[in-house]
């Protein structure tokens, strides 16, 4: 049974018991679903789940240790909290906890340690509110980011710790080359230099067409992507933005980040830090663009297409991730809503320039 169909059964077998606890919602789980249990948590259909008791308003529990979520958090990890009256569901993946509050002292990136409480997972997430009927949403912009990442950030968020310096300084004369990139890029669209990075690539892509479609069926996004990218370049991955560079013939470089979405399921790709992008574009004549595989697994299919990061539709995709920006850090970027427009045969790229310098003001007086 999938976690939908888990959610609506637990639910109904409160509202016919009213007086059920936290055993007899536990017993009606197991009776019906038939879990594997691992200690305190149930591992379920793509999902794991853990049943706490709150007979407040507040949820201060202790729900489950970092050691142990971090052997579940590539599945949706759910916390069904029973309360005398209802039912409450929240998605407890690291990308949702705001920090570890117990025992947690000695945490540090290579020392798992502590736990978490009820009151640190989040009630909203970027505005989106951590309720199932969001869940897959919030999941798909979990899934984008690594256990290091989230690791790094609850370090930070637990323990008050310096953080590493990642910020980019911008003085005035940075500031006009920043400003310059879109136009840089508009003018980049037409070149030989860009035209042939794009065939190049999509030549690529068609070699490796069934390789990628093997790949795209993985569950683990992080596993996918590097699949994926070492498919793509034929090398390790460097987790870099400039995945590619190719010169350009008025100096500086076009600089390409490849980029996954799946286009039978959703998925909110990230799309890059801000600082790291800042620091490439402050290089003067550098182009800084995204090249965006579809793969479509119920379809069989796969298209390409390489586009600017000032792209219409790259532009209103972009959402700045502020739970991401620690205090050395502007954040960084993820891509949400329908991307799937690019990928139309008569889709021609463009850039906004306007829109694009927008973008980037707002991205430095972060």
């Amino acid at each position: 049974m999938n976690l939908k169909r888990t959610i609506e059964l637990l639910r109904q077998f409160k509202k016919t018991h009213p007086t059920a606890n936290k055993a007899d919602i536990e017993g009606e789980f197991i009776a019906r679903c038939r879990p594997k249990k691992e200690r305190s948590v149930f591992v379920g259909e793509g999902f794991a789940l853990r049943f706490c008791e709150a007979n407040t308003l507040s949820f201060s529990n202790v729900v489950l240790s970092l050691s142990a979520l971090q052997k579940y958090d590539s599945l949706p990890v759910v916390i069904c909290i029973v309360r005398p009256d209802r039912l409450d569901f929240r998605l407890a993946n690291a990308t949702f906890l705001r920090r570890i509050s117990h025992s947690s002292h000695k945490l540090r990136i290579d020392n798992i340690r502590g736990s978490f409480l009820g009151h640190d997972i989040m009630e909203q997430y970027e505005g989106v509110a951590n309720l199932p009927e969001h869940f897959d949403e919030i999941f798909a912009i979990h899934s984008e980011f690594t256990w290091e990442d989230n690791v790094e950030r609850l370090v930070e968020a637990t323990n008050a710790i310096v953080a590493r310096s990642t910020r980019f300084e911008v003085p005035g004369d940075v500031l006009k080359r920043l400003l310059e990139a879109p136009a840089r890029a508009a003018a980049a669209l037409t070149t030989v230099a860009f035209q042939e990075a794009e065939r190049q690539l999509s030549s690529r892509i068609k070699e490796h067409r069934d390789e990628l479609l093997r790949a795209a069926i993985l569950d683990n996004v992080n596993i996918r992507g590097n699949t994926i990218e070492q498919i793509i370049t034929g090398e390790g991955n460097a987790h870099r933005l400039d995945d590619l560079v190719f010169d350009l013939a008025a100096g500086g470089q076009l600089i390409i980040d490849i980029k996954t979405k799946l286009l039978d399921r959703a998925s909110a790709p990230k799309a890059y830090n801000i600082d790291k992008m800042l620091c490439l574009l402050a290089q003067p004549g550098n182009v800084f663009s995204l090249f965006f595989i579809g793969l479509d697994g119920a379809h069989q299919s796969v298209h390409t297409r390489l586009v600017s990061i000032f792209d219409p539709i790259i532009l209103n995709a972009t959402r700045i991730q502020t739970h991401w920006a620690g205090r050395g850090s502007r954040g960084v970027t993820q891509l949400t809503g329908d991307l799937g427009h690019i990928f139309a045969p008569d889709y021609c790229p463009t850039v906004d320039i306007e829109a694009g310098q927008a973008l980037l003001r707002l991205f430095v007086e972060r």
